[in-house]
């Protein structure tokens, strides 16, 4: 009966992309800050205080009759962010060092780039009450207002992902059926785990003659070897929280997978150029 209700019946479904269904709001504070170039060193860092708001951004849509009940924060929202990057080139050593070891150390450049940022929102769960098989629509479930969205802060670094879960699933509650959920498609205080971004290098070009040189170059990628875990299973609260007879978590909402992690362990490649 739904089907025959549907404006164009003999279709099952008809995909829409692209369509300018939504808009976005962004406010920031923006700082920079500049070290110029002396005494070997150039440094500049950014700092940007930001919100971002939209309406269906991400394809998340909780009620097509209630678009501006839509408006949220965006999914790729990270309201404070840090960038730092510089440069410093070895200066000649005081008097008194050897001329070997001046020689040796003088020229040899250290680099790096430095980000650190609030985590990304975790969408809403979609709702498994019988909405769309009335409708052909999803709609989100709703946050029970006062029941913490945690069992474990996942910046606090002392997670172990083998024998805890990390989501409440008593902090969301599904819509009665045949309705539309309240909530938004993403909430503020609901987010993965921050993810630093830690980049340095060293090199040095030694001149052999004119127009002619060799330079080295050493690049090292997660330099403090954080490990960041992989993000928490977040679809579905209802799905039970199965832990195996050892204490070991198995699945269910707020599982977080060990089968890898999210980022690679602390590496780097050296990079070596001859130009003439």
């Amino acid at each position: 009966m739904a089907q025959a209700l549907r404006s164009f019946p003999q279709f099952g479904a008809i995909t829409v992309r692209w369509a300018p269904l939504g808009d976005a709001w962004y406010d920031s504070l923006q700082t920079k800050l500049t070290k110029r170039y002396s005494h070997g060193l150039t440094a500049q860092g950014a700092f940007t205080w930001q919100k971002e708001l939209s309406t269906a951004d991400g394809g998340t849509v909780n009620d097509v009759f209630n678009r501006p009940n839509q408006k949220a924060i965006s999914p790729f929202s990270q309201p404070l962010v840090l960038t730092t990057g510089f440069t410093y080139q070895m200066q000649p050593l005081p008097w008194g060092s050897t001329r070997l070891l001046n020689k040796a150390l003088k020229d040899w450049t250290i680099g790096g780039v430095l980000r650190y940022a609030s985590g990304l929102p975790i969408p809403t769960p979609t709702a498994s009450n019988t909405l769309s098989s009335y409708t052909f629509q999803t709609t989100l479930e709703d946050r029970v207002p006062g029941v913490p969205l945690f069992l474990q802060n996942l910046n606090c670094g002392c997670i172990d992902p083998n024998k805890q879960f990390v989501l409440n699933p008593a902090a969301w509650v599904n819509p009665p059926n045949g309705t539309y959920g309240t909530a938004a498609p993403y909430y503020n205080d609901f987010r993965y785990q921050r993810r630093p971004d830690e980049e340095l290098s060293l090199s040095r070009t030694f001149p052999l003659r004119e127009k002619m040189s060799f330079s080295v170059r050493g690049e090292f990628f997660n330099v403090f070897n954080r490990t960041q875990m992989q993000n928490p299973v977040a679809t579905n609260p209802q799905a039970t929280q199965v832990v195996s007879a050892t204490g070991t978590t198995v699945s269910g909402f707020g599982m977080i997978s060990t089968a890898s992690v999210f980022n690679f362990p602390r590496h780097g490649q050296i990079v070596a150029r001859f130009q003439w």
